[in-house]
């Protein structure tokens, strides 16, 4: 969006190249309450801006500096005066130097800028930039400029408000200020501004482009400003030799008793729209018609051929524009949807977090059991060898009592047979009394002991 006093417009695609540029050389002295406005206007347009300060003693030069490199290419103090020491301001001087920075500077155009005004484009969707840039397409080299001056219609300006926003009206210009070509191409050879007090370029081959851009003025903004500014600050220090060329004769009227704020109803109410139309449709070719009518019938077919072009031309421009507007909504709509895609892809994913999350915990905890059923395992492991090492101990054993038992056994097969064989025998039968005389004995002597 680009500000424009009070409305806003949309600017358009530009068709001007990105090494297409324009530098605003401006002048300053003593101009704080407008001087950040002015400068932040111009780079918002994509126009650059080098600033010459004559010695300014407000806060002119503080209130420009935020705007350095962001724009604002330098801030240079221009303190040249008079020969003579009598602390005069050499207007001569200042138009001098912006001839050697307009040879200096890299740039495709420069405007001859003032501190307290704001230069628009006839144009409302290009900027200043890209109107430049139109008119450089089309063959033109230098730009003149009708001018609004407006006027305070109360006392009331801070210099924190856009002046454009206060101050709606305006007058139109003197006959001395209504010449105002003050944009021009960067062309071969010296560029003049100093013959004509600044109200032009004049340079060889100079081509004007027939429609006038619009330059809103605001030299004063209240009354102890306008006070200030045109007794102390520019009548008393004026250069003698250019007050006598005819130059600065604006002020020549203004006294210590003069009012500055004029009554709204002997001014203009400013129209942007208005304007606009107004530069188009009486532009410099209309003029020569109107001070000459004998060359009209001649040359009005051309005019017309001219405006038809420039017709076809912005049509061409603006069916450009309607259908990168709507390559810009159906891509707009496209990344709507890619943006509710996005979004229903990041809650997909948080879910799938989530779950994962949850999947990690249960992990975890079967990672705590299966650590406590190893342990488990290798303890009834533990067990089961000791177990295994006992029978293997117990199956040792059974076998020694199994060989054991097996010479048992023998020894008694052994022994019944010895027995077998000594029942059989001759003492054996022999001495059976013997032996139950024996048991006998035994027997009783059990018995004593049992009834003891």
């Amino acid at each position: 969006m680009t500000r424009m006093s009070g409305e806003q417009r949309v600017v358009g695609p530009s068709p001007t190249p990105a090494g297409f540029t324009v530098m605003a050389l401006i002048a300053a002295f003593n101009e704080a309450d407008i001087i950040g406005q002015v400068i932040r206007d111009l780079i918002d347009q994509g126009v650059r801006v080098y600033l010459l300060d004559h010695g300014s003693t407000d806060g002119t030069v503080a209130e420009a500096q935020p705007y350095l490199g962001r724009g604002l290419v330098r801030i240079e103090r221009f303190t040249e005066l008079e020969t003579g020491g009598n602390g005069r301001v050499s207007w001569t001087s200042i138009l001098r130097r912006k001839e050697a920075l307009a040879r200096e500077l890299e740039a495709s155009w420069f405007i001859h800028h003032d501190a307290d005004e704001f230069r628009e484009s006839p144009w409302a969707h290009l900027s200043l930039r890209d109107a430049i840039g139109f008119v450089d397409r089309l063959g033109y080299n230098a730009i003149d400029f009708e001018l609004f001056n407006f006027w305070p219609t109360h006392d009331g300006f801070t210099g924190r408000e856009d002046v454009r926003d206060t101050f709606r009206y305006y007058a139109p210009p003197a006959a001395c200020d209504r010449l105002q070509i003050k944009a021009w191409k960067n062309v071969t050879g010296p560029v003049d501004l100093a013959a004509s007090g600044g109200h032009e370029a004049i340079f060889p081959g100079r081509r004007v482009f027939p429609i006038r851009f619009i330059l809103r003025h605001y030299p004063i903004r209240s009354q102890s400003h306008g006070t200030r500014k045109v007794l102390y600050e520019r009548k008393a220090r004026f250069s003698e030799e250019e007050q006598r060329r005819g130059w600065h004769v604006q002020y020549d009227a203004v006294d210590e008793n003069y009012d500055f704020i004029r009554d709204p109803h002997a001014l203009t109410k400013y129209d942007p729209d208005a304007a606009r139309l107004h530069v188009i449709l009486h532009h410099r070719g209309v003029e020569v018609l109107e001070e000459t009518p004998t060359l009209r019938d001649e040359t009005i077919s051309d005019l017309r051929r001219s405006i038809d072009t420039l017709n076809r031309q912005f049509d061409t421009r603006n069916r450009e524009t309607a259908e990168l507007q709507g390559e810009l909504d159906a891509r707009n709509r496209t990344l709507e949807e890619l943006s509710r895609q996005a979004e229903q892809r990041n809650r997909e994913a948080e879910e799938l977090r989530r779950q994962l999350d949850e999947c990690s915990h249960d992990v975890a905890e079967l990672g705590r059991q299966l650590d406590g059923r190893n342990r488990g395992a290798e303890k009834l492991a533990h067990e089961l060898d000791q177990r295994i090492g006992e029978a293997d101990e117990l199956r040792r054993e059974l076998d020694t009592v199994r060989r054991e038992s097996q010479r048992l056994a023998s020894e008694l097969t052994a022994t019944q047979q010895r027995l077998s064989d000594l029942h059989a025998s001759l003492s054996w039968r022999c001495t059976a009394p013997l032996r139950a005389i024996g048991r006998a004995l035994v027997e009783g002597k059990r018995a004593r002991e049992r009834g003891v």
